[in-house]
């Protein structure tokens, strides 16, 4: 009979298991808050038996609202007096509580004086454990339960803290999400804002707003049109390198955007509840036949008004009126924005808000660029340069005098030589440094006295001590399954020894069955000693000897879930050698690999000389050691190789040698023209971008 309660104990070990992944797993998706707490709940009520549940959020201003439930009708709140207002002194009293409570049928809390604050008006157990983000209480989850024993009880609360800490996870994740979407709409909007204000030439500020606002929209297609005389003509297409004018759709486009123009307000389509005048109506239907798209915006782009003048003694109120004024007639568009779809037909989504907001960008630029184009001899002196100027009589000597000065300073960057030196930034570093990892998955449970920035350490010290909870459930299991069977055995043998009436088949059935016990014994002393073998991994020990470079080591790790083979700390050998950790990049490997070629080939190093940042008035110089076959990109750096660099430590002042203190360095590649050694850069960028381009 034991044999078989062993069983069921496992199965409904299993069954809580597989319902806490399913929690995990919950977490980690991308489902909205009111589905992932509605199935956290289900599930999290399941697994403790629970008789109801709730959970609260904490809204923007502060108020505690359910965001889901289930069986409340079985708490018994409804039929009680004022039940939802007690039960909600509850509530409030369990989020302002520091950690999760059990709170009996009827049971009171008290407050600091030891006055009653809340009570439990049901008959009911409330098992109740707070949602916690980034350390601010965010919500609480609230169980129902029937009174058990004591121990079962804190195995409730105990299982609800865990859940609780999913479901803070779950929402600081969310946070971050948001974040870095706001984060990723303002960089764009700030790409979008440099790129359309760059240029003064308006056929080239059409080409950036229409190619840039299709970004920023979302749209299919984005045509701005720009007005030339008396007339908006189409200058830029996203996507186009030019307009066909003669299309039939590009000049029903700019039928209808001046007729809209002439009606002074942006045209939606479609915009439900709305009538168009005749004439627009007319013109939009043949384009719409002619480009097939399922919705379109089309903003005038109107000058903008002044901007009131800010004075020494305030804001000029005279320019203020100016701005604020109603204007005599209705300005004329200087240009327009179309934007189109093919596979919607709304404007939901903050699609509206996007157009508007590009067209307020689009219109200042457009404005900005028509206006420098129409200053009074604005032709004259974009053509001076074109002009025979240089070549008259009062100015020739002077003309022949800087071309001689030129081809002199020609021949100087063709003929006259100079090292090659390729600057490239790195690091200093330990030669002998380590970093330790996490060798199995658990909490940081414990850091050891003296494990701090700076400390020394020996090889082998123990450093921290993890707790990895599902080891320990394991082994309790293990245990407990080898002390069953053990029991079964002595049974099984008291019933071979005592009972002498045993039949010869029963006698060989208890014999068979006492050998499978000692097999199942022998496998679960087996998987005791792995345990054990793996338990002893909980225990984060140094490496090497050395002195710890990682900043603020408890406050990281402390209480810190952590992953195998996750890095914790680095340990560094200081009073050992040092190197340079050189981040070279890619485009400039090809100078370096032939210079130490030739370096080897004449028996000499490749020399380097450096500047450290903490010392940067003390020029040091090195050797090439080492240069990896492989480059890799780190982070802003982009695509490096790392070179290391051999120094001599001793030249450098101790206070110098920091782990990780910038280093620029520059790595002599041999002779080279002057005019190659200053400008390899851009003859590299003319090769790439230009030449390849043009074979």
């Amino acid at each position: 009979m034991g044999y078989d309660e062993s069983e069921e104990i496992e199965r409904a070990r299993q069954q809580i298991r597989s319902l806490f992944d399913e929690i995990r797993q919950l977490a980690r998706s991308d489902v909205q808050e009111a589905e992932f707490f509605s199935g956290l709940l289900a599930r999290t009520l399941k697994a403790m038996e629970g008789a109801a549940g709730l959970v609260w959020l904490a809204g923007e201003q502060g108020r505690v609202e359910p965001i889901c439930h289930l069986g409340v009708e079985h708490t018994g709140l409804s039929s009680l007096p004022d039940g939802q207002a007690v039960h909600g002194k509850l509530v409030q009293t369990l989020m302002g509580n520091p950690t999760g409570l059990l709170v009996p049928p009827g049971a009171s809390l008290n407050g600091p004086d030891g006055q009653t604050v809340a009570t439990n008006p049901t008959s009911l157990l409330v098992v109740a454990s707070p949602i916690d983000r980034s350390g601010a209480r965010q919500g609480l989850i609230e169980i129902f339960h029937q009174p058990n024993q004591a121990d079962v009880e804190r195995g409730y609360l105990n299982f609800l803290d865990q859940v609780a800490a999913i479901a803070g996870g779950y929402l600081e994740k969310r946070q971050l999400t948001l974040l870095d979407s706001q984060q990723t709409a303002l960089a764009q909007v700030d790409q979008f804002s440099r790129s359309v204000h760059e240029t003064l030439d308006p056929i080239a500020t059409a080409f950036v707003l229409a190619n840039e606002a299709r970004r920023i929209i979302g749209c299919d297609r984005v045509s701005v049109l720009i007005k030339r005389g008396r007339t908006l003509r189409i200058e830029a297409v996203s996507g186009q390198d030019s307009v066909e004018r003669r299309a039939t759709a590009v000049q029903s486009l700019e039928a209808l955007v001046r007729v809209v123009a002439r009606a002074g307000e942006p045209l939606w389509h479609p915009e439900p509840g709305r009538e168009l005048p005749p004439q627009i109506e007319e013109e939009l239907d043949a384009y719409i036949d002619e480009s097939h798209a399922t919705a379109l915006a089309i903003i005038p782009l109107e000058k903008p008004r002044p901007t009131p003048v800010v004075k020494p003694g305030g804001v000029d109120a005279v320019a203020v009126a100016k701005a604020e004024a109603a204007p005599r007639q209705a300005p004329e568009p200087i240009g327009a924005v179309v934007a189109e779809w093919f596979q919607s037909s709304s404007f939901e989504g903050g699609r509206r808000a996007r157009v508007e907001l590009v067209a307020d960008h689009g219109k200042i630029a457009v404005a900005n660029a028509l206006a420098h184009t129409s200053l009074p001899f604005y032709g004259v002196i974009n053509l001076l340069g074109k002009s025979k100027l240089l070549t008259t009589a009062r100015n020739l000597p002077k003309t022949v005098l800087a071309a001689v000065a030129a081809t002199a300073a020609v021949a100087a960057l063709v003929f006259v030589p100079a090292e090659l030196r390729l600057e490239a930034m790195g690091s200093l570093e330990p030669v002998h440094h380590q970093e330790v990892f996490a060798k199995i998955d658990g909490v940081v449970e414990r850091v050891e006295k003296g494990v701090e920035h700076g400390e020394t350490g020996e090889e082998g010290q123990l450093l921290a001590t993890l707790r990895n909870t599902d080891l320990e459930v394991a082994i309790t299991d293990v245990l407990g399954r080898k002390t069953s069977s053990e029991e079964q055995l002595v049974a099984t043998q008291r019933s071979l020894l005592a009972d002498t009436k045993l039949s010869e088949d029963e006698r060989t059935r208890l014999q068979g069955r006492a050998a499978q016990l000692r097999r199942e014994i022998g496998s679960l002393e087996s998987q005791i000693r792995l345990y054990d073998t793996k338990k002893k991994d909980l225990q984060v020990k140094s490496p090497i000897t050395g002195v710890i470079t990682t900043w603020q080591v408890r406050d990281k790790l402390l209480l810190r879930p952590v992953q195998t083979g996750q890095a914790l700390m680095s340990v560094a050998d200081v009073k050992g050698p040092w190197e340079l950790e050189v981040h070279l990049p890619d485009d400039r490997l090809g100078h370096v690999n032939r210079a130490w070629e030739q370096a080897k080939k004449a028996g000499r190093p490749l020399e380097v000389d450096y500047i450290v940042a903490t010392d940067p008035g003390t020029r040091h110089r090195g050797v090439v050691r080492d240069i990896h076959e492989q480059a890799e990109v780190r982070g802003e750096k982009g695509n490096t190789v790392l070179v290391r660099v051999e120094i001599e430590t001793e030249k450098h002042e101790e206070e110098e040698l920091g782990a990780g203190a910038t280093v620029t360095a520059r790595i002599a590649c041999g002779k080279r023209p002057l005019g190659y050694v200053w400008f390899h850069d851009v003859l590299a960028f003319i090769q790439t971008q230009i030449l390849f381009r043009l074979w």
